[in-house]
C-alpha cells in the first residue's frame, strides 16, 4: 500500500529530500544543546570549596555562543523543513486528487453503480485531505523520532547507564499503551468514514429532491432522518476519538512519572560516598530524557494519525483499484464513417450473478439517416438498450455494429465522439447559454450555434427571453430555465458535436406538440444524413418515424411504421388507444 501510494510523492521527490535533510540536521543540533551545556557547567564554574565558585567567562562565551548559534541554525532549518513539508504534502495531495478523478472519469456506469456519489465525493475531498494532513503533521515528527532516540539514547547511555534503565521501563510501557489504543480505534476510524459518507448520501439526496419534500410538507422526516445520521457519527466518532486522546495523558504521566524517578534514583547515587553521578549530569540526564519522551509522545501521535489515515486508504484504494469492464482500444485507427447500427442476438444484464436479463434476443438494423423510435412500458428497458450503443454497458452475449464494425473495435473517443445523447434528465451546467452549448463542441463557430439552436428551436427563446441572451448565466443545474428550455438546449448542444447518430432519450417530454413537432421536422430537413433515435413514452413524438422498436419486458415485441403496429403489435395499439383517450380529455378541459 505505501509502495503504491509512493509514487504520489515523486514529482515533490525534491522537496521531500530537503525537509528530510533539515529535520536531521535540526535534530543533531538540537540533541547537542544539553550536552554543550554539561560541558559548560562542568568547566565552565569550577568549584573551590563547598561555598566558594570560579567562573571562566571566556569558556562560558565561547560555549555560550556556539549554543547560540547551533539554536539560530536549528530554527532556520525548522522553518525551512516546514516550508518544504508543506509543498511537498499539499502537492502529494493534488496528485491523488487528479489521479483518483482522472479514474473516475474512466469508469464504466458499472463502476459507478457499485460507487454512490457520496462516497465517491468523500473520497476524492475528506479521504485525500486526510491522508494529505498525516503527511503533513507526521513528516517531521517521524523523522525527528529516530534521530532524537539514538542520539538522546547515546549521550544518556554516556552519562549514566544505570539511570538509562528507568527510560526504558517507560518506553515499554509507552509502546504498550499505543498498541492497545490503536488496536481498538483502526475499525472505529473505517466505520467513521462509512458513516459520513452517509452523511454526504442523505444531504445531498435531500438537496437534489428539495421541491418534492416541501410539496409532501415532508422537511421534519428528513431533518429527524439527517438528525438520526449526524448523532450516529456524532457518537462514534466521540467514543473513538476519546480513547485516542488517552494516548495523551498517560504519555504525561508516564513523562513525569519518569522525571520523578530520575531525580529520586539520581540524588541516591549522587550521595553514593564515590558520587556514581554528578549534579550537572542529572539535570543534563533529565534534559535528554525529557527531549526523548517528548519526541516518543509526539511519535506515539503520529501512529495515531496514520492509524486513522489507513482507512482513508483503503478507500481511495478501492477507487484506484477499480477495473473497469468496459476495454477501451484506444489504439484503434477506426472513424465512424456513417450512423449505421445492428444489433444481433443481444442480451444484457447489469450483474452477471443475476438470473434475469434486463434484454433479451434484441435483433434490429438502422441505416444510415434513418429515423427510428424506440417505445414501450415504463421499466421495458429502453435506455438500458441505447446505452450499449454508447458503450456505458457491454453487452453481455451478442453483436453490436455501428458503421458495419463491431462497437469494441473503436476507441471509446471515436466511437462517442460519432454518437450525441440528449437524456431524461437534460442538465446543463453553471455558466453561459453560449458556454453550456459549446461544451458539444468547443471550437464551434457562432454561426454553427446559431444554425443547431434554430434546428432545437431554442434560438429565439434565446434571443427574446433570456436578459443577455448568449451570454446569461446559466445556474447548477439549468434550475434557471424551464424544464422545455432546458430539453431544446441540450439537443442543441448535442447537434453541435456533428454526430453520426443522435439518440434522444424522452428528449420531447416538456414539449407542446408544435414545438415538438418543428424539431422533429427540423432534424428531418436539415440532417438527413443523421442518424435519429427518439425514445419516447409519447406516441406522438415517433408517430412519423421511419421504423418503430417496441419494447415490453426487455424484449422486441415487433418493429414497423405506426400504421403497421396499430395492425399488428397489440402493446403498441393499446398505448395509442390510451393516449387518445388522454388526449380527447385535455381537449375536453
Amino acid at each position: 500500500m505505501i509502495k503504491k501510494f509512493a509514487r504520489f510523492m515523486k514529482p515533490y521527490k525534491k522537496q521531500f529530500i530537503l525537509a528530510i535533510c533539515c529535520v536531521v540536521l535540526e535534530s543533531m543540533l538540537e540533541v547537542s544543546l544539553p550536552f554543550l551545556m554539561n560541558v559548560l557547567l562542568k568547566n565552565g564554574i569550577n568549584t573551590v570549596d563547598d561555598v566558594t565558585y570560579t567562573m571562566d567567562l571566556n569558556y562560558i562565551l565561547i560555549i555560550g555562543s556556539i549554543m547560540v548559534g547551533i539554536s539560530m541554525l536549528a530554527f532556520l532549518l525548522g522553518i525551512g523543513s516546514a516550508k518544504f513539508s508543506a509543498t511537498a504534502c499539499r502537492g502529494f495531495g493534488y496528485e491523488i486528487r487528479k489521479e483518483e478523478y482522472q479514474k473516475i472519469q474512466s469508469y464504466s456506469f458499472k463502476n459507478l453503480d457499485e460507487f454512490r456519489a457520496s462516497s465517491i465525493i468523500t473520497r476524492l475531498t475528506n479521504d485525500v485531505q486526510i491522508l494529505s494532513d498525516t503527511l503533513c503533521i507526521s513528516l517531521r515528527p517521524a523523522l525527528r523520532a529516530p534521530f532524537m532516540m539514538i542520539f538522546s539514547l547515546t549521550f544518556a547511555l554516556i552519562i549514566s547507564p544505570t539511570l538509562s534503565l528507568i527510560f526504558f521501563v517507560a518506553l515499554i510501557f509507552l509502546a504498550l499503551i499505543t498498541f492497545f489504543i490503536i488496536r481498538y480505534v483502526k475499525p472505529r476510524f473505517l466505520k467513521i468514514q462509512k458513516l459520513l459518507d452517509n452523511i454526504n448520501r442523505i444531504t445531498q439526496e435531500s438537496i437534489i429532491v428539495i421541491k418534492t419534500i416541501k410539496a409532501y410538507c415532508k422537511k421534519e422526516f428528513e431533518i429527524e432522518k439527517f438528525d438520526k445520521a449526524n448523532k450516529e457519527l456524532k457518537n462514534t466518532s466521540q467514543k473513538t476519538l476519546s480513547v485516542n486522546a488517552f494516548a495523551m495523558p498517560v504519555g504525561q504521566v508516564a513523562n513525569y512519572t519518569t522525571m520523578i524517578c530520575i531525580v529520586y534514583f539520581g540524588g541516591v547515587l549522587y550521595m553514593q560516598p564515590d558520587h556514581a553521578i554528578m549534579l550537572e549530569d542529572i539535570q543534563t540526564f533529565l534534559t535528554y530524557v525529557m527531549q526523548l519522551l517528548a519526541t516518543i509522545m509526539m511519535f506515539s501521535n503520529v501512529l495515531m494519525a496514520i492509524n486513522r489515515s489507513t482507512a482513508s486508504f483503503y478507500r481511495i484504494n478501492e477507487i484506484l483499484d477499480a477495473k473497469s469492464e468496459i476495454i477501451d482500444k484506444a489504439d484503434s485507427n477506426l472513424k465512424l464513417e456513417n450512423g449505421n447500427v445492428s444489433f444481433k442476438n443481444v442480451y444484457f444484464k447489469y450483474n452477471n450473478s443475476a438470473d434475469e436479463y434486463v434484454l433479451k434476443n434484441i435483433n434490429f438494423e438502422i441505416k444510415n439517416g434513418e429515423f427510428i423510435g424506440i417505445i414501450g412500458q415504463t421499466g421495458s428497458a429502453k435506455s438500458t438498450l441505447i446505452s450499449l450503443i454508447d458503450r456505458f454497458y457491454d453487452a453481455s452475449q451478442g453483436d453490436i455494429k455501428i458503421s458495419d464494425h463491431d462497437i469494441k473495435d473503436y476507441s471509446l473517443y471515436e466511437l462517442r465522439e460519432g454518437i450525441s445523447i440528449s437524456g431524461q434528465s437534460p442538465l446543463l451546467f453553471k455558466g453561459t447559454v453560449l458556454e453550456n452549448l459549446r461544451w458539444g463542441n468547443k471550437n464551434a463557430s457562432m454561426e454553427e450555434v446559431i444554425k443547431a439552436c434554430k434546428i432545437a428551436q431554442c434560438y429565439d427563446f434565446i434571443i427574446n427571453q433570456l436578459s443577455d441572451g448568449f451570454n446569461t448565466m446559466i445556474s447548477q443545474g439549468g434550475t434557471s430555465v424551464s424544464g422545455g428550455q432546458r430539453q431544446r438546449l441540450c439537443i442543441a448542444r448535442a447537434l453541435l458535436k456533428n454526430p453520426k447518430i443522435l439518440i434522444l432519450d424522452d428528449s420531447f417530454s416538456a414539449l407542446d406538440k408544435i414545438t415538438e413537432a418543428k424539431v422533429k421536422q427540423n432534424l428531418r430537413n436539415d440532417l438527413p444524413n443523421l442518424t435519429k433515435i427518439v425514445i419516447s413514452q409519447k406516441i406522438s413524438a415517433i408517430k412519423d418515424a421511419d421504423k418503430i422498436i417496441v419494447l415490453d419486458n426487455g424484449k422486441i415485441t415487433n418493429i414497423g411504421t405506426h400504421e403497421q403496429l396499430l395492425k399488428n403489435d397489440e402493446i403498441y395499439a393499446d398505448i395509442d388507444k390510451l393516449q387518445q383517450i388522454g388526449g380527447s380529455e385535455d381537449e375536453t378541459k
